[in-house]
């Protein structure tokens, strides 16, 4: 339900990998307006236990894309293999 209601916001969101402190993880890049553009959403710790992710934990701190050298805007490279992925 909620990615249909409210999480719908984030359809064709761009994830780069990550690591977090040496955690696993990624950053999402949410489009913004009409124009298709991407602007930095939140970075996604994962906790992996035995080969299985156990724990999520999001930063909607933008300001942290920059600590961690992550672009303003994410690679088109990226954009078009997320774009891909979604229409096959």
């Amino acid at each position: 339900a909620w990615m249909l209601g409210p999480g719908a916001e984030c359809r064709g969101s761009v994830l780069l990998p990550v690591s977090l402190n040496g955690s696993p993880g990624f950053a999402q890049y949410r489009p913004s307006g009409s124009g298709g553009a991407h602007q930095p959403w939140s970075l996604t710790a994962l906790e992996v236990v035995d080969g299985r992710i156990t724990r999520l934990t999001a930063f909607l701190d933008t300001r942290l894309f920059a600590f961690f050298g992550l672009p303003a805007t994410p690679p088109q490279a990226a954009v078009d293999e997320s774009r891909a992925a979604v229409q096959s």
